[in-house]
């Protein structure tokens, strides 16, 4: 379901994340809602998958919306690599 090379945005609630996929689908943006990945915690237990490519664009979209994810995960063949959101300082790899 998740690729690598492809991003994973987690939300602390399911609110959130129903908002994110309501803007996002306004906006006709590029994503898919997915069951969050085991490998991850997520307290609502769905997550918004991106390509790579439009990791811009869907910031944007989420941040003009005060929307952007609690953690951001890029998907690489070892495992997920965390790249932002939340208090990220420093990436950290989830097997």
């Amino acid at each position: 379901m998740v690729s690598n090379g492809d991003f994973v945005a987690l939300f602390h609630s399911i609110h959130r994340v129903m908002q994110a996929e309501k803007v996002l689908k306004e906006a006709k943006a590029p994503f898919l809602l997915i069951p969050a990945p085991r490998e991850l915690s997520s307290s609502c237990g769905l997550a918004i998958r991106f390509d790579a490519e439009d990791k811009e664009y869907i910031k944007g979209i989420l941040q003009k919306e005060n929307l952007l994810p609690a953690e951001l995960f890029l998907k690489s063949p070892d495992g997920y690599r965390l790249t932002g959101g939340g208090e990220a300082d420093s990436p950290e790899v989830y097997e």
